[in-house]
């Protein structure tokens, strides 16, 4: 049962997204957040620093160990780094007592695959030369950032670049072909992108399976643009948190598939009745405040066991 807080919440999104939902407009590119100059919290260190020539900023808990996360912010590539993703860092930070540094990609409207993920790539490599090297570091990614954060790792491993001990993958986005049964399933449950009881499926199922922009001319099933088609030998444990009433709950559902058939470690809960992203959108929930102790419970273990020094023959 979804707890009534969830339950007056998701009424609240409901009805406030009604206006973008009704005419299906995208509310990464419809609905601007809040992007105050930033102020860490009392005792953090807060840098703007450059990696590979990206954007990327570093966040030190006041107790930081020697872990460190890497932090891809969703938001269709259209939506640049914001107060919500700094305060999910901040989060992950003091709850793993990690350094915690946030790819700070370029965005917009214009544009088009592979820019985003190339950044990205850009400065995973230059990380792992210098603070990730030693390979004691997990990684996370919401929504469109899982995507990044996916195709980055398989980028790394292909190159034979250090990989996290753990990935975290919050409702991730990573079908550009929105292809999945829960685009029909959850067309009228999800509080964020589904559309109004009124509309048929059938009749909007193209506005439902909205396709991006920014995959232009690459075909929609190429693994690096979507990693649900990608092979994922190899991988490192995976951690995949879902909304149950998500349109794109099915991406989550691949993904653990996906990896499962490789032999990799995986995890996947999805948590019944909520929406995309709600831990990020709402963290004081019951069901937000239960996803983040599952994240910081699963780096945590993850890196403690990476940072054990190898036990002799």
């Amino acid at each position: 049962m979804i707890s009534l807080g969830a339950a007056i919440v998701r009424a609240a999104v409901r009805i406030y997204t009604y206006p973008y939902r009704k005419r299906f407009a995208s509310l990464s590119r419809s609905v601007a957040l809040k992007n105050t100059p930033y102020k860490p919290p009392e005792g953090f260190i807060f840098a703007r620093e450059r990696h590979g020539g990206v954007q990327t900023e570093k966040l030190v808990p006041p107790k930081a160990g020697n872990g460190v996360i890497l932090q891809f912010h969703g938001g269709g590539h259209t939506a640049p780094m914001n107060d919500m993703y700094r305060k999910a860092a901040e989060r992950l930070a003091a709850d793993c007592g990690c350094t915690v540094y946030s790819v700070d990609y370029r965005t917009g409207a214009d544009l088009a695959y592979p820019a985003v993920h190339d950044e990205c790539y850009l400065a995973y490599a230059a990380l792992c030369k210098t603070v990730l090297s030693e390979g004691n570091f997990a990684a996370v990614g919401d929504s469109f950032g899982a995507n990044l954060l996916l195709s980055a790792c398989l980028r790394a491993r292909d190159d034979r670049l250090p990989l996290p001990s753990a990935v975290v993958c919050v409702c991730p986005f990573i079908d550009m072909a929105a292809s999945g049964d829960s685009y029909k399933e959850n067309c009228y449950s999800d509080p964020l992108y589904g559309m109004p009881k009124c509309y048929d499926f059938a009749e909007h199922e193209k506005d439902i399976r909205r396709i991006s922009p920014y995959c232009g001319n690459t075909p929609l099933t190429d693994p690096c643009l979507s990693p649900a088609y990608a092979d994922f030998s190899g991988f490192p444990k995976t951690l995949v948190l879902c909304g149950g009433a998500e349109t794109s709950l099915s991406d989550g559902l691949t993904l653990y598939e996906a990896l499962s058939q490789k032999g990799r470690p995986a995890r996947l809960h999805v948590f019944h009745g909520m929406w995309h992203d709600f831990m990020y959108m709402f963290p004081r929930l019951k069901e937000s405040k239960a996803a983040r102790k599952e994240i910081s419970g699963f780096i945590s273990a993850a890196l403690l066991q990476s940072g054990k020094p190898d036990t002799p023959a």
